[in-house]
C-alpha cells in the first residue's frame, strides 16, 4: 500500500513538472518597412506573450 502511494505521489509531481513549462507566443514574425533611405534608424515593436505555465527568461536576442 505504502508503494502505491508512493508511485502515486511521484507521478502527481512527475506530471506538474511536465506541464509547467514557458511556452513564446510572437504573433507577427516579419515586419515589412518597404523602402527606405540608406542609412536610416527604423524600429519596429514585436509583442512576445508567455502562453506557458512557468516563467519564460529571453536570454538572448538575434535580429536578422
Amino acid at each position: 500500500m505504502n508503494r502505491l502511494i508512493l508511485f502515486f505521489a511521484f507521478m502527481t509531481a512527475f506530471a506538474s513538472l511536465a506541464l509547467a513549462d514557458p511556452r513564446i507566443s510572437v504573433p507577427e514574425k516579419s515586419w515589412d518597412f518597404g523602402n527606405v533611405p540608406q542609412n536610416g534608424t527604423f524600429t519596429h515593436d514585436y509583442w512576445v506573450k508567455n502562453i506557458g505555465t512557468d516563467t519564460l527568461r529571453i536570454i538572448k536576442v538575434k535580429p536578422g
